[in-house]
């Protein structure tokens, strides 16, 4: 299930950065979302807006998790894959 997560969440990451010409490094779950990528603020809101409609879920409209905690792809993967987990049960 966490490499689904993965797939998809590397997909709109690369669509993302395909869509405002960003060269992106090998991705990660250690890949840094600002500071690798180059994602702005904007940008980030806009991966978690298309990961939002992807997965069908929000993990952060739990005050356990917040935005501001997520700075890598795989911090990225793990919140999503638990709230999958979660959502499935």
């Amino acid at each position: 299930m966490h490499a689904d997560v993965s797939k998809l969440i590397e997909q709109v990451i690369r669509r993302i950065a395909d869509d405002r010409h960003l060269v992106l490094p090998e991705i990660t779950d250690g890949t840094e979302i600002v500071d690798e990528l180059g994602f702005s603020s904007l940008m980030v809101a806009t991966l978690i807006a298309h990961l939002e409609e992807e997965f069908g879920v929000d993990p952060f409209q739990d005050e356990n998790v917040m935005i501001t905690d997520i700075r890598t792809v795989g911090d990225l993967c793990g919140v999503y894959a638990g709230c999958l987990e979660t959502s499935r049960s």
